[in-house]
């Protein structure tokens, strides 16, 4: 038997108040399957509100084959975004509030409307979900994993801490997204001026309208749905890139825009 919920969301308060690095966890705080992780992330999200501000979205990773066969997981995973850590256009951030901080180039999604759970035997899919989209624009997501050792990474962990949600940083909405083909934009990062990843909107579950398909049907697993002006943050066209102390970094996506991200002591 694993690990409660409650002993789970302790740990990670610890962790979270003294900024540990947590190479991988304890067994006494690893829940014991996949619906025990998304119940102590719920507990975990109950004792962060308060100062990360309520749910404003979801965040969808674990979108690539190889790190879902690292992890053991058949799918993705769903982490919440908190309305106090989603920023606009550019931020400021100091490595004294990390462990390890990391920058995911995605495609951000807001909702125009509360998305009901899917009607029985017909789970959303891309083009019944669509309507449901406002708007998209290009976006990082902030990732804090804690320093994890990737060799022994346990998805149930991921799960349990907001996906690794740190924040999020959002591009400007771009009115006329929908002459795009937001299955084959490019996307790329750079530090200080220099091109260090690039990638395809394609390669996240095949278009990014997938990942928002997805995450209604999964949250409606655990009795949830996507709410009226909710963001999600559909999945990273590059592999996560670590910003070293003292950079300043800028994501750019092929017609939705570009963020950037300063990183100081």
């Amino acid at each position: 038997m694993g690990a409660t919920p409650q002993a789970i969301a302790d740990y990670l308060v610890n962790v979270r108040r003294t900024r540990a690095t947590v190479g991988w966890w304890p067994k006494a705080a690893t829940p014991a399957d996949e619906d025990a992780a998304y119940a102590a992330q719920d507990v975990f999200l109950a004792r962060v509100v308060g100062e990360d501000g309520p749910l404003a979205g979801y965040k969808i990773g674990l979108t690539s084959p190889a790190i879902l066969k690292q992890t053991g997981l058949k799918h993705p995973a769903y982490g919440p975004i908190r309305k106090n850590r989603v920023y606009e256009s550019s931020v400021d951030l100091k490595a004294g509030n990390h462990a390890r901080l990391g920058l995911e180039l995605e495609i951000i999604l807001t909702v125009n409307a509360d998305v009901p759970p899917p009607a029985a035997g017909k789970p959303w899919t891309r083009e019944t979900i669509a309507p449901f989209i406002e708007s998209a624009r290009a976006g990082f997501e902030l990732i804090e994993d804690r320093g994890s050792d990737y060799s022994r990474l346990s998805a149930m962990a991921l799960i349990v801490d907001l996906g690794w949600n740190w924040g999020s940083l959002l591009a400007p909405v771009v009115p006329d997204w929908r002459k795009l083909d937001l299955a084959n934009l490019v996307g790329t990062v750079s530090f200080d001026g220099e091109e260090v990843a690039r990638g395809h909107s394609g390669e996240v579950l095949g278009h990014c309208v997938n990942s928002l398909a997805w995450v209604a049907n999964r949250l409606a697993d655990h009795g949830k749905n996507l709410k009226k002006g909710m963001i999600v943050s559909t999945g990273s066209m590059v592999a996560c890139q670590f910003i070293p102390p003292g950079t300043t970094a800028v994501g750019r996506v092929e017609g939705l825009g570009e963020v950037t991200v300063r990183y100081g002591f």
